[in-house]
Formats: C-alpha cells, structure tokens, sequence
C-alpha cells in the first residue's frame, strides 16, 4: 500500500511539472517517462520470470530396473536365466505392412509380422459365405419342416381327401343309373334272379349272357348304394376308389354287351326298330357317362396319391439323395474354407514362444520370401510356475490387485498384474512374469502411464 501511496504522489508531482512545459517538452518528458516505467517494470517482474523459466527443472521422474531373473526364488530356475533364443521365419511371402518392435513382449500365438493379404482375406470370407450356405442347406434338409409349409400340405391333402369323396358319390350315381334307369327299361324283372331282355335277337347265346350279367350286378349296386351312405374323408378312399374302378368297367362291358344284342334285335309289334333305336341311343349315353366316371376316378386317385406322397416327404423331411448331396456340399465347401484359412494363416507370423523380441529382420515394407527370418525371440528360461522374491518398493498395489512396472516403447509406464505371496525380509514372493523383465525398483508415488527416464 506504501508502494501505491508513494507511486500515485510521484505522478501527481510529474503531471503538475508536466503543466508548466511547452508542447515539444511534454513530448520529451513523455517518452523519458515511459523508458523509466518500463525499466522499472522489466526489474520488477521481467527479470524474476525469466528467473523463474530459468529455474524450472524437468519434472519428469527417473526410474531404475530391476532384471526380474536376478530374483528367482529356485536355484534350479537361477541357472537358466540365460534361457534360449528361437528365430521365427515366415511360412510365405510378400510385402510386410506391420511388424512388432524389437524388445516387445509376446506371448505364444502373438502376431508379430503380417504381410499384404487382402487377397487372401477375401477369398477366405468367400469361403466362409460358401460353407455357411451349405450348413444352412443341410440344416434346412433334416431339420424337418416347417409349420406353415406343413399345414399347406395337410390342406392340399385333405382338398384331395373330398374331391376323392365327391368323386365316388357321383361314380356311385352314374353306375346306378346307367343300370337302373337306363339298362333295366330293356328287361322284364330286371331285379329278380331271372331277368329277361324285353326285345328278341337274333343271337339267343348273346343274349343269355347280357341276361346272366344282369343278374350278377344286384350285388354290386347294392354295395354301392352302402358305400354312397357311409363314404367319408375318414374312409379308406385308395381302396374304395380301385373298387369302384373295377365296378364301373364290369357295368360298362355289360352295357357294352347289352349294346351289341340291340345291333342284333329283330323288330317286332311289342318292340319296334323305333324302340330299339331309342334304346341304343340310352345305351350308347350310358357307357359315356361310365368312361367319364373312369376318367374322374383316375384324376381323383393321382391327385390323391401326389397329395399324400407331398405330406409324407414333408413330414418325414428331404429324401435321402438329398440329404446325401447336401452333406457333400458341406463337405466340399469345408475343404475350400480349410484351404483359403491355410492360404491367409501364411501371411500372419506368430510367435511359437513367449519371451521377448531381441532382433528383427523385418520391416514395413520390405518384400520378403518365404522362409525369411523375420525375427528372434528371447525365453526367459523359466516356466509358469516360478516365483521370484521381489523387493517390496517394486511391488504396486491397487484395488485391482497387485501389478509391477515395466517400461514400455514410447517410455511411459506400464503394469503387469501379478500375484503376491508370503513377505520375509528378502522381500515379497511373486508369481505371474516370465523372467525375463525389466522392472522398475522403486513404484512408490508412480502410476500407469506416467513418463519416465531410465537411469
């Protein structure tokens, strides 16, 4: 506050001086003014912050490592700390377009290199499309039918259950008049066991059997007026449709008969030429009408056939040829799919051991051949189940659980999650590295992600 006081009483004295000044003068004294406010001003803060960016330090902490192998808790694990080397070479060929860094950690089945492979990638999708489209086809051949598919097929079926029944009604009806109505207005008791024709031939041995044949068709009209009364959809309908099949071709060779003996009637005052003339006309409308029963009942037994042939292999899924021929196309579609996975496979080097990358022979872009070394890769010479007795102040704990640092490519810190066991005053038992580590030996105040410099 003195400092302010002071400063604002100095420019009340300088503006008074300034006053009594001419215009050249003020100008003189302004700029002398603004020299000495900015000298003064550069001394009191200029100067301290350049001071103070001169004095800053960088911040970045350093760190020391620690092999882990120089703690293994066997002495039988301490003489293979050396462990061994594996070089890894390509099973093809190309262009390389990425490549892990030397010093990398890797564990067996890292991709470590990769060539150009969109060819490859591409004709493995293709394969994989295929064999996906003939599993879906097999499965679709012996997973049965589907419910919708199945109920059409029960309708056509049942469709061609009643026209099958409509069919023997009216093949019923045809027999029956073509008898009845029409045959039997040529005989004289026509239903007793001895009908007579009621016209006279010329060929008696004819006749007697037209006469016979009648008779014998009692039987059958009355089984078929049984069958008219009771045939349903429930009914055996194959078999009542080859019985009446048979039934209307034995009414048909009587009509035909029946037919002939009228070419050989002989006129005659009860029964004239005009009578007889008449009577072929019915006969001849009669057989007509039965060849168009036949014809109904044979349409009738295909579509009742195709109909129950349909719902069978439905129900019953494909057929067996075409559950043969869609394997097979698994199968070979399998074997294009395993060729183009081989083919793709060969552009991706993997590492066979865990350890760590010591040396590359690869580079993004590089075209190399098959069998090239593209790398080696260092084994700690210890196996999973060694323990190392770690110092304490490298050992970090979180509600995670307990991790060590090691520090990565781009010299930021990063954990690797162990497990912790009995502590003595060698230090703390550690199990989950490899061995071959270099870890940071003190952690306290660091955490994941931090940069450091390696002392």
């Amino acid at each position: 506050m003195r400092f302010i006081s002071s400063f604002l009483s100095l420019f009340q004295r300088f503006w008074s001086f300034l006053k009594g000044l001419g215009t050249r003068q003020k100008w003189i004294a302004g700029v002398a003014a603004v020299i000495v406010i900015g000298g003064v001003g550069y001394a009191l803060f200029g100067a301290h912050t350049l001071d103070n960016t001169a004095g800053s330090e960088d911040t970045t902490a350093s760190v020391s490592l620690i092999p882990v192998s120089d703690f293994a808790e066997n002495a039988s694990s301490a003489v293979n700390t050396a462990g061994s080397e594996t070089t890894v070479r390509a099973e093809g060929g190309g262009k390389v377009v990425s490549v892990l860094p030397v010093g990398t950690r890797v564990t067996s089945g890292t991709t470590i290199a990769l060539f150009e492979n969109a060819s490859q990638q591409a004709s493995l999708l293709q394969a994989e499309g295929s064999l996906e489209a003939a599993q879906a086809n097999l499965d679709k051949v012996t997973g049965g039918i589907r419910s919708e598919k199945l109920a059409i097929l029960q309708a056509a079926y049942a469709s061609a259950e009643s026209g099958a029944v409509t069919t023997l009604l009216s093949a019923y009806a045809t027999v029956d008049s073509s008898v009845r109505d029409t045959s039997d207005q040529m005989f004289s008791n026509p239903e007793s066991n001895s009908p007579k024709l009621s016209f006279t031939t010329s060929n008696n041995q004819r006749a007697i059997a037209v006469e016979n044949e009648r008779a014998q068709l009692s039987n059958l009209l009355t089984r078929e007026a049984n069958a008219s009364a009771s045939v349903s959809t429930d009914s055996d309908l194959e078999a009542e449709l080859d019985a009446t099949e048979t039934e209307i071709r034995d009414v048909r060779a009587f009509i035909d008969d029946l037919i002939a003996s009228l070419n050989e009637a002989i006129p005659t005052g009860n029964v004239t030429a005009s009578t007889i003339s008449g009577y072929k006309t019915s006969a001849t409308a009669a057989r007509t009408a039965l060849t168009g029963a036949l014809s109904s009942i044979a349409s009738s037994r295909a579509a009742l056939e195709t109909a129950s042939q349909n719902l069978d292999e439905g129900l019953a899924g494909a057929e067996s040829t075409d559950i043969s021929a869609a394997r097979a196309a698994v199968k070979q579609a399998q074997g294009a799919y395993n060729a183009a996975l081989a083919a793709y496979r060969k552009t991706v080097v993997s590492a066979g051991v865990a350890g760590t990358i010591v040396s590359c022979n690869a580079a993004v872009g590089d075209v190399l051949s098959v069998g090239s070394d593209i790398c080696r890769i260092r084994t700690s010479g210890f196996s999973s189940s060694d323990t190392f007795i770690l110092p304490l102040s490298s050992v970090k704990y979180s509600p995670s659980g307990a991790s060590v640092f090691i520090v990565s490519e781009d010299g930021t810190l990063q954990a690797v999650t162990v497990t912790t066991g009995l502590v003595s005053e060698d230090g703390i038992t550690t199990s989950g590295l490899l061995g071959d580590e270099y870890i940071v030996r003190d952690v306290r105040g660091l955490k994941v992600g931090d940069a450091v410099h390696i002392q």
